[in-house]
């Protein structure tokens, strides 16, 4: 019997017949619901947005696997970011550059000539490109939608695994999904539980691009504004315009904030903006944030007052780790809630954990009175 056992394996091996492991196709749905099929995970991506949010879920060695990407922006919008990470990552520079959506010098027939398999696209590129999407699925190029923009903890889960499923990270998407998602139960039920017995209070927002001298963007229904209603605060913009704008001095002054948070950058434009990121020191962050505190009138604000001056880093918000941020936020609104959560060390496990290299620089500073 064994020896009939031998020589059926040995025709069958002659004959080319033994069945060999067959990869099943990868099926999925994007953040827009369209029905995604691959063969196999990507192995040459255009990378269209989203830099540090593919980096933590596709792996350390992501952007081997990244053939074209806009170079711009992230080097000219994020400097930071970029100054940290090509030194970790120096392939970044010689990545082709695609030209950017959002300033209109994309370069779609250099995209095509450069031939990824996977076009991983912001859902605000998806809507831009309009008609050149079906050109470039045309080609054989898969054209996958995330969105982290949207500021939803839906959208946020959705986005990391579709970025798993095509870069077959599936393990590491699913523990960064389930990370945020239960940080962000956790704050809800912390805030809620406090807000049945005490007040909400009141929060004014502001973007720190220009510095003190110049007040910078407001938010009620966008960014900080959707992190600030999952705080649980009462954003004194809501209600006064959709998405971001300027509130007049006068209007800050007349709610009297309890707690104000001016978010801060490298802002390669401005010399006196708010300055948090990768590589500043708590020194140079307060020395930046100091002139605020003499703005006029703001001497008679309770948040003022109380010392409840906050500044948060800005390029953290609308990213897969910007539950850290939601967690600052609700701590700093509401300090009794959250008396055993430190969200800067929630920060710096998220980075030992997900990232190429450990946090470097200053992100959350309580500005001092």
């Amino acid at each position: 019997m064994k020896g009939l056992s031998k020589l059926l394996l040995s025709m069958a091996m002659a004959c080319g017949v033994i069945a060999t492991p067959v990869q099943a196709d990868i099926e999925f749905k994007d953040v827009m619901g369209r029905d995604i099929i691959l063969e196999k995970p990507a192995e040459r991506v255009f990378l269209g947005f989203y830099f540090e949010d593919f980096l933590a879920i596709a792996g350390p060695d992501a952007y081997t696997k990244v053939a074209i990407f806009p170079k711009a922006s992230w080097k000219d919008y994020r400097q930071s970011q970029w100054t940290t990470y090509t030194k970790i990552i120096p392939e970044l520079n010689t990545i082709e550059d695609s030209g950017s959506i959002y300033t209109g010098t994309f370069n779609l027939e250099k995209l095509l000539t450069v031939k990824p398999d996977v076009a991983i696209l912001a859902a605000w590129q998806y809507k831009s490109l309009g008609e050149k999407v079906d050109l470039l699925e045309s080609t054989g190029i898969k054209v996958v939608v995330i969105d982290f923009n949207a500021q939803t903890v839906e959208k946020h889960l959705a986005s990391t695994r579709v970025i798993g499923k095509v870069m077959g990270t599936n393990g590491r998407a699913e523990k960064i999904a389930s990370e945020y998602e239960s940080t962000v139960i956790d704050v809800q039920h912390r805030v809620t539980d406090y807000l049945t017995k005490n007040p909400a209070r009141r929060v004014y927002v502001e973007i720190g691009t220009g510095g003190a001298d110049e007040y910078g963007k407001s938010y009620s229904t966008s960014m900080w504004g959707k992190l600030l209603d999952l705080a649980g605060a009462k954003n004194i913009a809501t209600g006064k315009f959709e998405g971001s704008a300027h509130l007049t001095p006068e209007y800050v002054l007349s709610q009297n904030p309890e707690v104000i948070f001016v978010s801060g950058a490298h802002w390669s434009k401005y010399d006196d903006s708010a300055l948090l990121g990768f590589g500043t020191t708590e020194e140079q962050a307060q020395a930046r944030y100091a002139p605020y505190l003499k703005r006029q009138g703001w001497d008679q604000l309770s948040a003022i007052k109380n010392n409840d001056f906050y500044g948060m880093y800005h390029s953290g918000t609308r990213t897969i780790y910007d539950h850290v941020f939601l967690q600052y936020l609700a701590k700093s609104i509401y300090p009794e809630a959250f008396k055993d959560i430190d969200p800067k060390k929630t920060h710096q496990a998220f980075f030992e954990q997900f990232m190429p290299q450990k946090l470097d620089g200053t992100f959350m500073i309580k500005v001092d009175g």
